[in-house]
C-alpha cells in the first residue's frame, strides 16, 4: 500500500483534555533572575486571598486532539488515539472531535481516572498564560491499547506530550509500526516531558522526521543555550528532515537542513495564545504531506497559529475548510527572509 493510498493522512497520540480558561487580571506578576542569571516570570497569588475572575470558559483541547481537529478542518483524514475518562468531560471531548470529522474509534475510555483537565490562567494585561495540567486518563493509555491497523494505514503518525511510562511505551510502539509501514513520524514533545524525562524525549525525537518546537523547548531538548541555529543543527544531526522553531511575536523559522525561511507573523489582535503551538505543528505537517515549499509551509503554519490566537480558547477561529485558510493568507502580509542554513 503506497502512502497516498492509505486510509489516514495523520493519526495522533497524545493529550486530550478539557481546558478550563480563567481570565484573571487580579494577580501579581513577578520577574526574577535565577541562579543561572536567567530571567523568569511568575504569576503570583497572595496566600489566603480570594481573587475576582473576569470569565470562565471551557473547551475540549489537548495537543494531539487539537492537531487531529486542525488538520481535519483543512481536508486531511485524521484519527485520534488515546485515553479519556468515563465522565462528562470525556464525552464532550469525543463529541467535539467527531464534529470535526476526526475518527475516534481508537479512543480508550477508562473508569480508573478522570479525563485530563488543564486550568489555563490568562491575564489580559500581559497577553500570556499559565497552565495547571492534570494528565488523568491520558497517562493510562499503554501499548496494549494501540490500534495497530490505524498505524499501518496512516501516512503520518504524530505524538505529543505523554509523560508516563505507559504513554511513552505506546508512542514507541506506534512509531515502530508506522515506520515499518512506510509512514513518517512527527514529534511534538512538550516542555513537560523534556524537563521530567529528558533522555526519553531525546530518544523519541531522534525517531521523528519532522518537528515544531518553541525556543524554550529546543534549548532544553538539545542543551544548547543562546544559539538557536546550533540547536536546530543538532536536531538535523539526530536525523530529522524538517524542523520548525516558533519564537512568539518574533515569528518562526523553518528549515530542511539546507535552507532556512524566517517568517514574521501577520498583524492580528492577540486574544489567547492557547493552542497556537498545536496549530503551527498542524501547518507544518500539512505542508510536508502536501509537498509544499518551505515558504508555503511557513505561511500555512503561521496563518493557522494566527487564526487560533485571534479567538479565545482552542479550535475557535480556525478555518473550517482550506479555502478559508487561503482567504486569510491572501488578506494578510507575510514578511519572509530566506538564507542558506
Amino acid at each position: 500500500m503506497s502512502t497516498l493510498e492509505k486510509k489516514y493522512d495523520v493519526v495522533g497520540l497524545g493529550s486530550c483534555t478539557m481546558d478550563l480558561i480563567f481570565a484573571v487580571d487580579d494577580v501579581m506578576r513577578m520577574e526574577l533572575i535565577d541562579r543561572n542569571n536567567v530571567e523568569k516570570k511568575y504569576v503570583a497569588i497572595e496566600n489566603s486571598t480570594k481573587l475576582n475572575v473576569k470569565s470562565v470558559k471551557s473547551f475540549p483541547g489537548g495537543s494531539a486532539a487539537n492537531i487531529a481537529c486542525d488538520l481535519a478542518n483543512i481536508g486531511l483524514k485524521t484519527a485520534y488515539i488515546g485515553g479519556i475518562g468515563n465522565d462528562s468531560a470525556g464525552d464532550a471531548c469525543l463529541v467535539d472531535m467527531q464534529n470535526h470529522h476526526v475518527d475516534t474509534s481508537g479512543v480508550k475510555i477508562f473508569s480508573e481516572d478522570s479525563t485530563a483537565h488543564s486550568v489555563i490562567i490568562i491575564n489580559s494585561n500581559y497577553k500570556d498564560r499559565s497552565i495547571l495540567a492534570y494528565k488523568g486518563a491520558n497517562d493510562l493509555f499503554s501499548e496494549e491499547y494501540v490500534p495497530e491497523d490505524k498505524l499501518t494505514s496512516t501516512r503520518c503518525f504524530v505524538w505529543t506530550s505523554l509523560t508516563s511510562e505507559k504513554g511513552i511505551g505506546a508512542i514507541k510502539k506506534c512509531i515502530k509500526i508506522t515506520k515499518e509501514s512506510g509512514g513518517i513520524v512527527a514529534g511534538a514533545p512538550s516542555i513537560s516531558i523534556i524537563k521530567n524525562n529528558l533522555q526519553e524525549a531525546i530518544d523519541l525525537i531522534k525517531t521523528a522526521d519532522i518537528t515544531s518546537l518553541n525556543d524554550e523547548e529546543i534549548e532544553a531538548l538539545t542543551g544548547i543555550k543562546g544559539d538557536l541555529h546550533g540547536a536546530m543543527k543538532k536536531l538535523f544531526e539526530w536525523g530529522l528532515k524538517l524542523v520548525n522553531l516558533t519564537l512568539g511575536k518574533n515569528g518562526q523559522w523553518i528549515c530542511d537542513g539546507k535552507t532556512i525561511v524566517k517568517t514574521k507573523p501577520p498583524k492580528i489582535h492577540v486574544s489567547d495564545t492557547t493552542g497556537a503551538g498545536d496549530a503551527t505543528m498542524s501547518g507544518v505537517i500539512y505542508g510536508y504531506l502536501q509537498n509544499k515549499s518551505l515558504h508555503e509551509t511557513a505561511m500555512i503554519a503561521a496563518s493557522l497559529s494566527a487564526m487560533e490566537i485571534e479567538a479565545p480558547g482552542v479550535r475557535i477561529g480556525l478555518p473550517e475548510k482550506y479555502s478559508d485558510l487561503q482567504i486569510f493568507m491572501d488578506n494578510h502580509e507575510f514578511q519572509q527572509e530566506t538564507s542558506n542554513f
